[in-house]
C-alpha cells in the first residue's frame, strides 16, 4: 500500500549509513535453514537485511527482496554478496513454481487486507517446494506498544494507524491464514525494536 511504502522508504532513508542488525531468533531454526545450503533462501520483505545479514554470514545464499527502494539501496551497499529484488509481494512472486526450499518473512506480513494476506500466502505456497517452509514473525494482538487495538480498524485485527496500515495476528489467525499447511511452531515472543518492546507470534509453517 502506498501509505506504508513512503513511511518505510522515510525510515530507511535516515538509517542508510547504518548496518544492518540482527538477533538470533533464526539459530533455533538450523535444522531446516541447512535444508537450503545448495540454493538460496527467500528473504521476503527484507527491510534493512538484519535476516539477510544472518544467513549470509553463516554460509547461506539469500535472495532479499523489498518494495522500498531505501531498504534494497542498504542491503546492496552493505551486502554487496546479496541478490536483491525490489517488488511488491503482495503482487505474484518472481519465482518458479516449487523452487524454493526456505522462505523467511520477518514482520512483513502483517501490513495487509484478508484477502491481500490471502493471495500472498498462496503465492508463497505455490513456490514451496512440497516440504518447504516458511519461517516468520507477524505483529500479535497483544503487541499494544505498536498500535494493537487502537486507531481506525479496517477490518478484524487490521487498522489505519499513524505509521500505515498494520494487521495483527493471533494464534487463531494463524490457523485460519495457513490452514492449507502444517503450523510446526506458532509461539508470541518479546523482542526489541525501534528501541521499545514489540510482541510477535513466530511461526513455522511447512507446505504439505
Amino acid at each position: 500500500m502506498k501509505e506504508n511504502k513512503e513511511n518505510w522508504n522515510a525510515i530507511y532513508s535516515s538509517i542508510k549509513e547504518k548496518k544492518p542488525v540482527y538477533d538470533l531468533w533464526l539459530d533455533r531454526y538450523k535444522d531446516i535453514l541447512d535444508k537450503s545450503k545448495e540454493q538460496p533462501i527467500i528473504d521476503l520483505g527484507c527491510g534493512a537485511g538484519g535476516s539477510s545479514l544472518y544467513l549470509t554470514e553463516r554460509g547461506y545464499k539469500v535472495i532479499a527482496c523489498d518494495n522500498s527502494e531505501e531498504a534494497i539501496n542498504i542491503v546492496n551497499n552493505f551486502l554487496p554478496q546479496v541478490k536483491t529484488i525490489q517488488m511488491d509481494i503482495s503482487k505474484t512472486l518472481p519465482f518458479e513454481e516449487e523452487s524454493i526450499e526456505v522462505i523467511i518473512a520477518e514482520l512483513s506480513l502483517h501490513y495487509f487486507s484478508e484477502e491481500t494476506t490471502k493471495n500472498i500466502i498462496k503465492e508463497i505456497k505455490r513456490v514451496l517446494k512440497p516440504g518447504g517452509h516458511l519461517i516468520g514473525r507477524v505483529n500479535s494482538i497483544n503487541d499494544m506498544n505498536y498500535g494493537a487495538g487502537s486507531e481506525e480498524e479496517i477490518e478484524k485485527n487490521f487498522y489505519l494507524t499513524k505509521a500505515g496500515y498494520k494487521r495483527f495476528f493471533g494464534e487463531e489467525d494463524i490457523g485460519y491464514y495457513f490452514r492449507d499447511f502444517i503450523i510446526e511452531v506458532c509461539e508470541e515472543k518479546s523482542i526489541m525494536r525501534y528501541g521499545n518492546e514489540k510482541r510477535a507470534l513466530e511461526f513455522v509453517v511447512r507446505k504439505l
